[in-house]
């Protein structure tokens, strides 16, 4: 099973999910977040590793588009040395961040995986266009279409 949530950072350090958001985030060119992925309970990537989630959210729908078109993609985080990939192995996708020196690896049906990491991006760009409609995300919401 695949989980994936998406939070804005708020001034006072908390993060909130991005659906309860109201009102535009506090910095406009560096939207602070964090993704929270899950692979069967195990989280790969959590509000500890928090970054500018819009960028981070473009860099991993870039990465479905890559991964269903040749196998393997992987990204670092905007401002973080943390690598993330997802490598396609038959049926399955091996989705695996490094954080310094840990190593977290999840495998998930890439039936499911694609399907939750779409619907999640979907969710997190349709709900950024409302916050902050001077932002476009059209070209990640497209690779996200694919």
């Amino acid at each position: 099973m695949v989980e994936i949530e998406t939070f804005l950072k708020v001034a006072d350090g908390r993060f909130v999910q991005v659906a309860d958001f109201r009102t535009p985030p506090p910095d406009l060119d560096y939207i602070e977040g964090a993704i929270r992925l899950s692979v069967d309970g195990l989280e790969i990537i959590g509000t500890e590793e928090w970054d500018y989630v819009d960028q981070l959210w473009c860099y991993i729908a870039e990465m479905v588009t890559k991964m269903q078109s040749s196998g393997y993609a992987e990204t670092y985080f905007p401002d973080q040395p943390i690598k993330l990939s997802f490598r396609a192995a038959g049926s399955r996708v091996l989705v695996t961040a490094k954080i310094g020196e840990e190593i977290k690896t999840g495998n998930a049906s890439s039936v499911d995986f694609l399907a939750a990491v779409k619907a999640a991006g979907v969710i997190f760009f349709r709900k950024m266009s409302e916050l902050v409609p001077a932002n476009s995300y059209a070209e990640a919401q497209r690779e996200l279409s694919v």
